[in-house]
C-alpha cells in the first residue's frame, strides 16, 4: 500500500514541489553565507566550493535518500586528481557535491554557467562552462581546464558529455584524454548507480519510489605525462577509462532497487562549510 503510494503521480508531483522548494531554499542559504563568510578573503573559491558541497548534502539527505558509498579508500589523499564519472541524472551533481570528498572543480556544460546567479556561484566556486562545439573557443576552455588541473585542482568530469539516454555507458569524449594527458594527474574512475530511476533524463517528475544509490570509487589510474597527445594515445586512453568505469557500473546499471545500508554507511557527515578542506 505505501509503495503503492509513493509510486502514484499525485505524490510525484507533491514530492516534486518539495524538492523545488527545499532545493532553491538550501541552495540559496547556502549562496548567501557563502558570500558573508568570503568577505575579504583570499580563498573566495575554496569557500563557495565549500558551501556548494555542503548545501548538496542537506539537500540529499532532506530529499531522503539513501546512499552507500563503495571504496571510499581508494581516493587519494594530499594530491589533486580528476575524477571520471558516468552521467545517468541531473541528480548525479548533487551527489558528486555531496558525497565525493574534498574541493573540486566541476566541469559542466557552458549552458549552465549562463543561468543568472547560478553561472555567478560556480564561476566564483572555480567551476568550468565546457562549449559544446569543437571549436577554437572550446579549446581555449580546454587549456583552462588543464592550467586549473596542473595548479593543483582536483577535476570532476562526466566524460560522455551529457545524460546517458538509456542508462548504458556512453561513448568518451576526445577532449577529456587531452586534460589527464596533459595534466598528468591520477584518475579516480566512479560510478553513480540508481539517479536515473530516481530523476530520468526524459521525466520532469522524480520518482521517490527509487531513493537508493551507491557510488562506487575504483583504484586510481596513472598515466604518463604527454605535451603532445597522438590520436592514438587518446583513444588507448579513453578505452581503458571507460571499461573501469563500465566494470565498477557492472550489470547493476539501471537496475538498482532498495538497497539495505550497511553500518559504514550510517556515518556520512555533512561536510564542513569553512573552506578549510584540502586544496585539490
Amino acid at each position: 500500500m505505501l509503495t503503492w503510494l509513493i509510486s502514484s503521480k499525485p505524490f510525484q508531483i507533491l514530492y516534486l514541489a518539495y524538492s523545488w522548494v527545499l532545493v532553491c531554499t538550501v541552495w540559496f542559504a547556502g549562496y548567501l553565507l557563502a558570500m558573508l563568510v568570503s568577505i575579504g578573503s583570499r580563498r573566495r573559491g575554496e569557500i563557495y566550493n565549500s558551501f556548494c558541497r555542503a548545501s548538496a548534502w542537506v539537500i540529499v539527505m532532506g530529499l531522503g535518500m539513501r546512499v552507500r558509498v563503495e571504496g571510499r579508500e581508494n581516493v587519494p589523499r594530499g594530491e589533486p586528481f580528476i575524477f571520471i564519472c558516468n552521467h545517468q541524472s541531473l541528480f548525479d551533481i548533487k551527489l558528486a557535491f555531496a558525497f565525493m570528498p574534498g574541493n573540486f572543480c566541476f566541469v559542466s556544460k557552458e549552458e549552465i554557467t549562463r543561468i543568472p546567479i547560478v553561472g555567478s556561484y560556480m564561476k566564483t566556486a572555480g567551476h568550468i562552462g565546457m562549449p559544446r562545439e569543437e571549436d577554437r573557443r572550446a579549446y581555449v576552455v580546454l587549456l583552462e581546464i588543464i592550467k586549473k588541473a596542473k595548479e593543483g585542482k582536483s577535476l570532476l568530469i562526466f566524460p560522455e558529455g551529457t545524460r546517458s539516454p538509456d542508462g548504458k555507458l556512453g561513448p568518451f569524449k576526445r577532449g577529456v584524454a587531452n586534460i589527464i594527458l596533459k595534466s598528468g594527474r591520477r584518475v579516480v574512475p566512479t560510478a553513480i548507480i540508481g539517479s536515473r530511476e530516481f530523476l530520468p533524463r526524459e521525466s520532469w517528475l522524480c520518482h521517490p519510489e527509487h531513493r537508493d544509490i551507491i557510488i562506487r570509487f575504483g583504484k586510481p589510474i596513472g598515466f604518463h605525462h604527454l605535451d603532445k597527445v597522438p590520436r592514438e594515445e587518446s583513444l588507448i586512453v579513453l578505452e581503458e577509462l571507460r571499461r573501469e568505469v563500465k566494470k565498477l557500473l557492472g550489470e547493476e546499471v539501471g537496475a538498482i532497487r532498495e538497497l539495505p545500508l550497511q553500518s559504514d554507511d550510517k556515518k556520512a557527515v555533512a561536510p564542513q562549510a569553512t573552506g578549510e578542506e584540502v586544496r585539490g
